[in-house]
């Protein structure tokens, strides 16, 4: 590069830095209000967050103090429940020695009553057998009723049937729904096989 490019290039970074220097000063001074701006904000700020800080201390404050109020009531109640264990505890002891000494004449009395209960048990056992069968032989006695009774309640159908006439005749004939006269119909094939 020839010497007096570097001249020429030399007053033009003078001259640009002439211009640039008072500009520097007025941007100093806006910037020096900025900051001041700034700095009373965040004593805003910094007077906000003591506020609430002081509000949470409060709150904090309040409610350690239920928590130790509720803490004092759980303890009472929790001294009166030991004291029913003890009471409680204390007629149960009571109670089992009362039951103990009631229980030795007690045993005797019951071993008396079961023996009396496993007579009683037995006659019942007896009469139970007894009714049982009665009842079975009254059951088969009822079964070769109904075997006889079929064809006894229904003669008409039957005397229909016996005639070859059709199911949708006899239904007509006696009034019965086809489906009770097939039904009936197939029971006294079966009673009869």
């Amino acid at each position: 590069m020839s010497p007096w490019i570097i001249i020429v290039i030399l007053g033009a970074c003078a001259i640009a830095y002439a211009f640039i220097m008072p500009r520097k000063d007025k941007v100093q001074q806006p910037s020096h209000q900025l900051v001041q701006e700034m700095e009373s904000t965040l004593e805003h700020y910094m007077t906000e967050i003591e506020q609430d800080n002081d509000a949470l201390i409060q709150r904090v404050a309040e409610l350690k103090g239920e928590a130790t109020a509720a803490d004092h009531r759980m303890q009472s109640q929790l001294q009166e429940l030991q004291q029913r264990l003890d009471q409680l505890e204390q007629q149960k002891v009571k109670t089992t020695e009362l039951s103990t000494a009631e229980n030795i004449t007690g045993q005797r009395a019951e071993g008396l009553q079961a023996q009396s209960l496993m007579d009683s048990v037995r006659a019942e056992t007896n009469q139970q057998i007894a009714s049982a069968s009665e009842l079975q032989d009254n059951l088969q006695q009822e079964k070769d009723q109904k075997r006889e009774s079929i064809k006894d309640r229904y003669t008409e159908l039957f005397r229909l049937h016996d005639e070859g006439k059709s199911m949708d005749a006899i239904s007509r004939q006696t009034g019965i729904q086809l489906g009770e006269v097939q039904l009936i119909l197939q029971l006294a094939e079966r009673e009869e096989s």
